[in-house]
């Protein structure tokens, strides 16, 4: 499918329909969390986790995602499901990226829970943390991998747009299997003995080693360069997302108190952050066809963009609120009027896309200035942003009108 320098009614319908997946499928992620409220007096640390562990799967395969439908575009990858190089390389480098950060997320999650008071052992509780991070890493590739891949492919041979597609839905799929993995990884890792738990890292570990000597001698040298790329940006991206840890956590007490606040957590962040991945990487696309130039002042047709997506994030927002209130109240989970959530989703929701557009824009037209592949800074700085923003967004709203 052909880009174009504005979004025609054809894009919109495309995120539109992206977006309501999204938005039903992260509020069945929102009742697992509510629901599960419970586990988190068991282990009080594993709110922290949650964001970066959720945020990670969203950033390494909306970022994947971006960059084969970049390579669609301009020509680089077939639209065919055949086994390739190019595509060999991403993947691989894409399971190193979960790999190591699992590891990275399960110790800093541990660290600031000390700090918070939610960890009174932290041996214990690190160990813990970076096996469910490393559980939920492995089973989420071995479903999101073949689905990036089938969305990417499939929606451009079918005249989609896979920028308006794949993002969105991936982050979607990652949401609707991070939690619930977690959660049952959570309550089988504490009936595991501590030697065993040590055994079962230092395995994690030589596998991590194998599938980074696989990535470092691939033959276009794709996978190490976006290891390379992608390392400091994620870490960058794992601190804003604990940062999000962090504000639920310092409320933990509020949110279990009145659960169906937690329902709209991840349906609220994940879809700030499709719509952050959407006019990302439709920016993306446009700098690597020569569609937009990269300059400071955007020109009529991204502000149109801009606005078009505000109207689509009004939209959206409210079916958020909305429908929300709706579960809450049919599967009898504690919560707040239909006025207030939907206000709150909405007022929340148009600060978010004022930080989006902004971010979308010059995180695109700096890195690609800077000789570095959007697909691999942009997108998951923004959705990480968007996590730690939009809590904090969340939170104020709440904090306003008086809920919290």
């Amino acid at each position: 499918m052909p880009l174009s320098t504005r979004l025609t009614k054809r894009d919109v319908r495309e995120c539109l329909f992206a977006l309501f997946l999204c938005t039903v499928g992260d509020l069945i992620t929102g009742l697992v969390m509510g629901h599960s409220s419970s586990i988190f007096l068991l282990v009080p640390a594993l709110i922290i986790l949650i964001p970066p562990s959720a945020g990670l799967r969203g950033n390494v395969f909306s970022s994947l995602g971006s960059r084969l439908s970049s390579y669609l575009h301009a020509g680089r990858l077939p639209a065919r499901l055949k086994s390739n190089p190019l595509l060999n390389e991403n993947v691989m480098s894409a399971l190193f990226l979960l790999m190591f950060f699992g590891i990275v997320d399960g110790i800093a999650a541990s660290v600031i829970a000390v700090f918070l008071g939610l960890n009174r052992n932290f041996l214990t509780t690190t160990v813990n943390l970076i096996l469910v991070a490393e559980i939920t890493a492995f089973i989420s590739a071995g479903i999101l991998i073949p689905a990036t891949v089938l969305l990417a492919i499939g929606s451009f041979k079918w005249g989609w747009n896979p920028d308006h597609t794949t993002i969105p839905i991936v982050t979607l799929f990652g949401d609707m299997i991070t939690l619930p993995v977690l959660f049952a990884a959570i309550l089988l890792v504490v009936k595991v003995g501590f030697d065993e738990k040590v055994i079962i890292v230092a395995f994690i570990l030589i596998l991590l080693l194998l599938v980074f000597n696989s990535v470092r001698f691939g033959r276009f040298g794709i996978g190490k360069e976006i290891v390379i790329e992608s390392i400091p940006v994620l870490a960058l991206c794992v601190a804003l997302d604990f940062g999000s840890g962090t504000i639920l956590g310092s409320k933990l007490d509020k949110f279990i108190a009145t659960a169906g606040l937690l329902t709209l957590v991840p349906a609220f962040l994940e879809d700030g952050g499709a719509m952050g991945g959407i006019l990302a990487a439709r920016f993306t696309s446009q700098l690597h066809v020569g569609l937009l130039e990269p300059k400071a002042k955007p020109d009529n047709d991204v502000f149109y963009t801009f606005a078009v997506m505000h109207a689509i994030a009004a939209f959206t927002f409210t079916l958020v609120g909305v429908f929300g209130y709706l579960v809450n109240i049919l599967l009898h989970i504690p919560t707040i009027s239909l006025p207030k959530m939907v206000l709150v989703t909405l007022v929340a929701g148009q600060l978010i896309m004022v930080i989006i557009d902004a971010m979308a824009y010059y995180f695109s037209i700096l890195s690609f200035k800077k000789g570095v592949d959007p697909d691999n800074v942009g997108i998951p700085i923004i959705a990480s942003f968007m996590d730690v923003a939009g809590t904090a967004c969340y939170v104020f709203a709440l904090k306003i009108l008086g809920i919290i």
